[in-house]
């Protein structure tokens, strides 16, 4: 709330200011394909307008029912009701921050509400030397936002019902009803210096005081010319103008009534851009920007992971072509193989009867041979296929091993592979031993000795 209408003139140790600045320069407004559509609170508690701006200079605006959708591409924006908006002017030093210098002349006076430095702006008014004016404002808390419109945490940004009024830079104050309560703005230069809630009772009273108190300060350099009365119905209209011509009789007083079957009067969107989110609001933002934040790592996530399934597919059908290949290559050895095998297995089913290396007793005969001197005796001979089995017996160790190495040099039997085990003494002056050979072409396992 902008604090008690009645009590206009307050010392300095009574009046409060926001402390923070939402930015020192202005926004510049962003053309949309799709115009602007504005909220802005209606003359009866809870009520809301909705306007349509279409871009281009030659388009009319255009009120909306809340049946009719929000055209598409358009931008939102939501004037925060007055009743519910904190706002004092100040003079500040040119140096430094808005916000600093605001901060530093509040320091010691502890008269802001909690929960209202989140939300508070700086609108900077006009230069005059190493001086300059701005308006402080932040919503109050607990900001009511079940009144508000669906939705409205979503808007691009948030306006000051008195930036909205469309009458250029000559009216100097402007009265009207929103919410079911008298609102009342002064402005210099066209822009709002000053707005609060005021009660009817003692209304010339009050507005000259506080029109003089701003004289005072310089935040106001004349009292008003031109006063604008809009939107009240006839009996509230002439009201205010009795009350605005015994305050001001010099002054120059239009009136825009509330008339049945009419509509209001259109907002006007300022050039200068200023956004005053709510705390609720803020918060939504940043979580709107934590949601995209996270969709993004989500799609760079799903990129990569689409970059990998690619890349694998690729693989795999480099592999498979590699394969096709290997497989048309096996096709044309297939039957060349085939015929090889057979010609194999043919020999080797032939070659004991052809190849003298395989002969029985040829092989006994070479397996005799190391044993000339009767110091080694075979005791057993088998030949089965590919695979010879020897047994013997020697005097001693040292001749069972000589056996077994000249039976592995003899040029007869080098087509073997031979497994000897370790001789085993027999009895007295007897070593017994045990061999076995394979050739490599035959398919008998090796059994261990």
């Amino acid at each position: 709330m902008n604090g008690p209408a009645n009590i206009p003139v307050q010392s300095d140790q009574e009046r409060s200011f926001p402390i923070e600045e939402k930015s020192s320069s202005p926004l510049r407004e962003k053309k949309q394909k799709g115009g602007v559509v504005i909220e802005r609170p209606g003359a009866e508690k809870g009520t809301w307008q909705r306007w349509y701006l279409p871009e281009g200079s030659g388009a009319n605006p255009a009120l909306l029912t809340q049946e009719i959708p929000m055209p598409q591409q358009s931008l939102r924006v939501i004037a925060l009701p007055s009743v519910t908006l904190f706002a004092w002017p100040l003079w500040i030093a040119t140096d430094g921050g808005a916000g600093d210098l605001v901060r530093m002349e509040l320091s010691g006076r502890h008269l802001l509400k909690r929960g209202m430095e989140e939300s508070l702006s700086v609108v900077p008014i006009l230069e005059r030397g190493n001086r300059r004016l701005v308006l402080a404002v932040g919503p109050d808390e607990p900001f009511p936002t079940e009144e508000m419109p669906p939705s409205w945490k979503d808007a691009a940004r948030f306006e000051l019902p008195s930036r909205l009024f469309n009458e250029g830079p000559a009216t100097d104050l402007i009265l009207w009803r929103e919410w079911g309560t008298l609102q009342m703005a002064l402005f210099r230069e066209g822009k709002p210096v000053w707005f609060c809630e005021i009660r009817e009772e003692g209304l010339p009273g009050h507005v000259r005081r506080i029109v003089l108190r701003l004289l005072a300060e310089g935040v106001l350099d004349h009292t008003p010319r031109e006063i604008l009365i809009e939107g009240m119905p006839g009996e509230g209209t002439a009201r205010c103008t009795s009350a605005m011509s015994q305050a001001f009789p010099d002054a120059r007083i239009r009136r825009h009534p509330a008339l049945p079957n009419t509509p209001p009067s259109p907002p006007a969107l300022p050039q200068d851009a200023f956004d005053f989110p709510p705390a609720e609001a803020k918060a939504e933002r940043i979580s709107r920007v934590g949601r995209k934040r996270l969709l993004s790592y989500a799609m760079l996530a799903g990129v990569f992971y689409l970059i990998l399934l690619l890349w694998g597919a690729g693989d795999l059908v480099v592999h498979r072509l590699a394969l096709g290949k290997i497989q048309r290559e096996i096709s044309l050895i297939e039957t060349p193989a085939a015929e090889a095998r057979a010609e194999t297995e043919r020999w080797h089913s032939l070659r004991s009867s052809v190849d003298p290396d395989t002969y029985a007793l040829d092989l006994l005969a070479a397996v005799a041979a190391p044993t000339d001197g009767g110091k080694v005796r075979l005791t057993r001979f088998s030949l089965d296929g590919g695979r010879i089995q020897i047994s013997g017996e020697a005097t001693d160790v040292t001749q069972a091993y000589g056996f077994i190495e000249q039976l592995k040099k003899s040029p007869v039997l080098q087509e073997y592979e031979w497994n000897a085990a370790q001789p085993q003494l027999a009895g007295k002056n007897s070593v017994r031993f045990d061999m076995e050979g394979n050739r490599p072409d035959t398919n008998h396992a090796t059994p261990s000795p």
